[in-house]
């Protein structure tokens, strides 16, 4: 089986292809903010799909994604304990703009079970977000457009477990994943390049900060180190508490050499049919 074409997310005609696959039940792995993501349809097969393919437990609980436009209906504003909803969207605004960033809070009533996590007696969602100037903000408002959802499960372009695939180089997903069934491919022409317009990040899975417990809290120390976020957090005058897991930054996974020469993106949409 030949492998899945890598296709130029900053053509239309290939933005287009990939968000109709997607809509359709592919398996989308994306350009996302300075790195990759593998993005899916949010209904509970869809997540058990994805789980399967990335070698993850089946019901493994999932995140999700949408556009910025549509970031702040994830969430149940009515159950925010001791945070004002004005504040918590202002950090989440300002953080969007510098680059690809997750939140976690109380879920909204129409977020499913399976895309959720109990913490406590609250129920919470992970959103995760590739920041404002990311062009797949248009492919995934394509994808909810052609769907009618409104949000996509999201998770990271990896196998589970092994390390096999850099978060950043497309050309070792397309290795790792490209001769799977239906899946999509879609990244920059020049990644490197990518990666540069993010000067703060690191090309590896965001920082995640939670507000569900009445103080915003670091979860993951990811992309974001955790000074940007805390100096974004005291300009609207609150503070950033460090959770018992973000101690430790996330480490980026180094791309195969060998590989990144390789990397090719297809001009003709149409491979994707075959």
């Amino acid at each position: 089986m030949p492998l899945a074409p890598i296709l130029d997310i900053a053509d239309l005609t290939h933005r287009r292809a990939a968000a109709e696959a997607t809509a359709d039940g592919a398996a989308l792995f994306y350009a996302f903010g300075n790195f990759c993501a593998l993005a899916a349809l949010p209904g509970l097969e869809s997540m058990r799909a994805m789980n399967r393919l990335k070698g993850r437990p089946l019901d493994q609980v999932g995140s999700v994604t949408t556009t910025p436009e549509k970031a702040a209906s994830v969430f149940d504003w009515g159950n925010l304990p001791g945070l004002s909803r004005r504040l918590v969207t202002a950090v989440m605004s300002d953080l969007h703009a510098l680059g690809p960033i997750g939140f976690r809070g109380p879920a909204a009533d129409q977020i499913p079970d399976h895309l959720t996590q109990l913490d406590g007696d609250t129920r919470t969602v992970q959103l995760i977000s590739p920041g404002d100037r990311c062009p797949s903000n248009a492919l995934v408002q394509d994808i909810l457009e052609h769907s009618g959802e409104e949000i996509l499960y999201i998770t990271s372009a990896n196998r589970s477990g092994d390390g096999s695939a850099a978060h950043c180089e497309m050309a070792e997903i397309q290795r790792d994943f490209g001769r799977e069934d239906n899946v999509v491919l879609i990244g920059h022409r020049n990644e490197a390049r990518n990666r540069r317009a993010y000067p703060v990040h690191r090309p590896c899975s965001t920082s995640i900060v939670a507000f569900h417990r009445g103080v915003l809290t670091l979860e993951r120390h990811g992309s974001l180190h955790v000074s940007e976020i805390r100096n974004v957090a005291l300009r609207r005058g609150l503070a950033l508490a460090i959770g018992d897991e973000a101690h430790d930054r996330v480490p980026v996974r180094r791309p195969r050499p060998a590989l990144a020469r390789r990397r090719r993106v297809h001009r003709g949409a149409a491979e994707l049919a075959r």
